[in-house]
């Protein structure tokens, strides 16, 4: 069946019947390779966007734990061999450095229940970063109280058409919820997003995609390895926290600070204080006592 209008340009005919391929392939059937091809197929010629962020850009990154992370490394990307299975943006035994754009994405990817600890850590760009963008973000607010399918057809389709095809495809590729029973759909969002296609590492320094577990637009980014090795990234602060109250319908999460780091010694061993945090109000500054003397505040020497 043909799936294109006849009074289509025939570039915009081109790309309407390579998506409706792609939509129609069982991709239990198709490796990433050949999910590769096409859609670098698709891609050629394309205007997606490319975001480039000044140094100074906040990241948050999730990582569910019992337990205290000893050093830098454990808050990082994890080592190849540790991972197991495919995932949104990398194949088995490929890490990818995955982030959000505000503090609580990542609880929701990580879906934590009341009762469980995660660590939570903030990281600080050092220099600039090219992300790779499938033409929403520009338009599509980071925002817990807005719906977020309603908000991306919006975005999307403020985009001219077949930019507006292909970047509905591409969007709804990455926020397609993906359990055990049919992670074969990862196939896809790899093929889109790992180097073969996108080039991340190269072109690109990572990805930025809706969440898919979130109701809300929130902003994910999957960044490549050499962002952290070429110290793109620096870390600001890793947090142990646990989930009191987590209510998906609304975004809202309820949690209560165990313990701190704010830096890592020379050989990346993580400095925790003991403390529970107050990282909103001490974040950014150098914390010494003073005393009231007479009528004015002496600093502690």
């Amino acid at each position: 069946m043909n799936d294109c209008p006849p009074d289509l340009p025939p570039a915009a005919a081109s790309v309407q019947h390579q998506l409706a391929s792609l939509r129609h392939l069982d991709l239990r059937r198709h490796s990433i390779e050949d999910l590769t091809e096409r859609v670098r197929a698709l891609l050629q010629g394309q205007p997606l966007r490319c975001l480039e962020f000044a140094p100074g850009l906040l990241l948050y990154r999730g990582i569910p734990s019992e337990e205290l992370p000893l050093r830098l490394a454990d808050v990082s990307y994890p080592p190849a061999e540790r991972v197991l299975a495919n995932q949104r943006a990398n194949r088995a035994g490929q890490p990818l450095f995955y982030c959000s754009a505000t503090w609580h994405p990542p609880f929701f990817e990580a879906r934590v229940q009341p009762g469980d600890r995660i660590i939570i850590s903030r990281w600080r760009t050092r220099q600039p970063l090219r992300i790779l963008s499938f033409g929403y973000a520009d338009i599509c607010a980071d925002d817990p109280h807005t719906d977020r399918d309603q908000a991306l057809r919006r975005a999307l389709a403020q985009l001219p058409d077949p930019t507006r095809r292909v970047a509905t495809f591409l969007t709804n590729a990455f926020t397609r919820t993906v359990g055990d029973d049919n992670r074969h759909h990862y196939r896809l969002s790899i093929a889109i997003a790992i180097a073969e296609a996108c080039r991340l590492g190269s072109a690109f320094d990572g990805l930025l995609y809706p969440s898919a577990a979130m109701q809300s637009p929130a902003h994910n980014l999957a960044l490549h390895p050499s962002c952290l090795d070429r110290g793109q990234l620096t870390l600001d602060y890793v947090e142990h926290l646990r989930v009191n109250r987590i209510t998906p319908d609304t975004d809202t999460i309820d949690v209560h600070s165990l313990d701190i780091a704010c830096q890592a010694a020379a050989d990346g061993r993580l400095r925790w204080l003991g403390q529970p945090g107050n990282w909103v109000l001490r974040e950014g500054s150098a914390a010494r006592a003073c005393r009231l003397l007479g009528s004015q505040w002496q600093p502690e020497v």
